[in-house]
């Protein structure tokens, strides 16, 4: 049995800002090559961690567009709510999403929306593989929340699970993600995503085996991207103790220097510099350093005054939600 699996897709109807080619059409081409893949390899289903969208809401025009793009996989295609398709990062608005009504409208897109949901019937009855999701809510990377299979269903089978978390090999400069290394699981295979730049294909001393292979789609214009291949995972599976993954290159990918413009992202970080020299010359009445990051300011306003976590979480997400605006 054989299954292809790619990364967060991120579609939208407008360039974001960094983007020099129609965005739109190029995110077209790339999943119409990942269907004629599914083809090509006779895969049983295309598996995704989620992010199909850029925003929990987009135009109708918009929707329409990539349904009929979707009504094309020749295959079925199961993701779960990533982080951009949902409001606030609660998997509780899952209703009023356009990921919602993309599952309504396409009958072979399936979407995960409950923590750990696992399929047992429907391609993957009667088969020698068990799938389950973790799609994004407030808990996953606490603690190493997210990537543990959620289901005993024996030794026989191989457990694939999918989710939207950040994974990462390395030790990021931020707080919230968890280190491959230190992932507690009875799952043989994970797959995530959530991490645009990806790892490939990681294999862990014990066995486990681990891969993102990074999103379908370039955004920024970070040196990272501007280098990455645009790639989609496939695998293959003959039973639990055999099976390969490879990565597949996209040919319909053009190199990062021709679709992204780092003028604005340079411009940015000489802004974001003379920011941080002016903060550093201005000291608060206690001797602190000005707080020019959003987050932290909210942060330190809410310890302040000590506000509760919930509504700290709402105010963050609606900023985050206003941002997402202007990209």
């Amino acid at each position: 049995m054989k299954f292809l699996f790619v990364g967060d897709l991120h579609l939208r109807g407008t360039n974001p800002r960094n983007r020099i080619d129609d965005y739109k059409e190029a995110v077209k081409a790339k999943l119409r090559e990942v269907f004629a893949l599914a083809v090509q390899h006779q895969v049983k289903a295309i598996l995704c961690p989620g992010d199909i969208w850029d925003r929990p809401e987009v135009s109708i025009g918009v929707l329409v567009e990539f349904m009929q793009v979707f009504r094309e996989c020749p295959v079925d295609f199961y993701t779960c709510a990533g982080n951009h398709d949902i409001h606030g990062y609660n998997l509780d608005t899952y209703d009023r999403t356009s990921l919602r009504l993309l599952a309504e409208l396409v009958p072979k897109f399936h979407v995960i929306h409950e923590d750990s949901v696992w399929f047992n019937d429907g391609i993957f009855a009667n088969c020698n593989v068990a799938v389950s999701f973790s799609p994004y809510s407030g808990k996953m990377d606490r603690e190493g929340y997210g990537y543990d299979y959620p289901h005993d269903v024996g030794e026989s089978l191989l457990r694939i699970h999918i989710a939207h978390g950040m994974l990462l090999d390395h030790t990021p400069p931020f707080d919230r993600f968890t280190l491959i290394q230190d992932v507690q699981t009875t799952a043989d295979l994970i797959l995530t995503g959530h991490d645009h730049h990806g790892f490939g294909i990681y294999r862990r001393a014990d066995g486990k085996v681990f891969c993102n292979p990074g999103s379908l789609t370039r955004i920024s214009a970070s040196t990272g991207e501007m280098e990455r291949p645009i790639q989609v995972a496939l695998i293959d599976v003959h039973d639990k103790t055999d099976f390969t993954i490879d990565l597949l290159p996209l040919k319909s990918a053009k190199p990062g220097s021709e679709v992204l413009d780092r003028s604005k992202i340079e411009a940015d970080q000489k802004r974001q510099y003379a920011m941080e020299e002016f903060a550093a010359l201005i000291q608060t009445g206690t001797g602190e350093k000005v707080l020019l990051n959003i987050n932290d300011i909210v942060e330190s306003i809410a310890a302040t005054e000590k506000l509760a976590p919930e509504v700290v979480q709402k105010t963050l997400a609606k900023i985050h939600e206003q941002q997402a605006n202007l990209v």
